[in-house]
């Protein structure tokens, strides 16, 4: 058998080659953009099967840093402090961003109920073994009319002061939790993803 090779074959094949080594690196950016977008959707889906927010809330706290060409990296960022524990209120005046306070709300005579999981049911918060008395509300100064859970401190905090304001589980340690179990299908994802991008790209797209 032989193969007969022209000067012009030879210089689209070389034509291809560069626009595929080019092309594979817009292809590898383009396919992880796509799956760390798919990413915060089913994480924000996860997240929320562990901890009572809603998605909107959940979606604003997962920043997304895009890959690019230079550097083929993609990530999640979400935030380490722990949520404030007003979040999970059954107080949805409380609980959400409509309502903007400027003194605290009366303490319910039930006490302060709040729910951190989507399951079972709500709970009333007695404080810890840091505070003497009951947890009231107080409207945290610079973050326009939020209010938060907090109690006065047996002794002053490491920190200063005799207020605590109360937390809840951070979002970061949730994800944490929850991003093992969709590691596997969204790796899947990816690399569909890359061949879609590759063969746009050999297509002229």
């Amino acid at each position: 058998m032989q193969v007969e090779v022209d000067r012009s074959s030879l210089q689209e094949v070389r034509a291809l080659l560069a626009k595929f080594s080019d092309g594979a690196s817009r292809a590898h950016a383009r396919s992880l953009n796509k799956t760390v977008t798919k990413s915060r959707t089913e994480s924000s889906k996860e997240i929320r099967k562990q901890v009572r927010l809603n998605a909107a809330y959940v979606k604003s706290l997962m920043t997304i840093t895009k890959a690019s060409q230079k550097k083929l990296q993609a990530k999640i960022s979400t935030p380490s402090r722990g949520l404030l524990l007003s979040r999970f209120s059954t107080d949805t005046s409380i609980s959400g961003d409509k309502t903007s306070w400027l003194k605290p709300p009366a303490i319910p005579k039930r006490g302060i109920r709040v729910k951190v999981k989507p399951a079972g049911g709500a709970k009333v918060f007695d404080g810890d073994s840091e505070i003497e008395g009951k947890p009231f509300y107080i409207v945290l100064p610079g973050t326009s009319g939020r209010v938060a859970i907090a109690g006065r401190r047996s002794k002053i905090g490491s920190e200063g002061g005799r207020i605590k304001v109360f937390y809840g589980p951070s979002l970061s340690q949730v994800f944490t939790d929850v991003k093992e179990d969709i590691a596997e299908p969204l790796a899947l994802y990816q690399m569909q993803q890359f061949e879609k991008e590759i063969d746009a790209i050999l297509r002229g797209f």
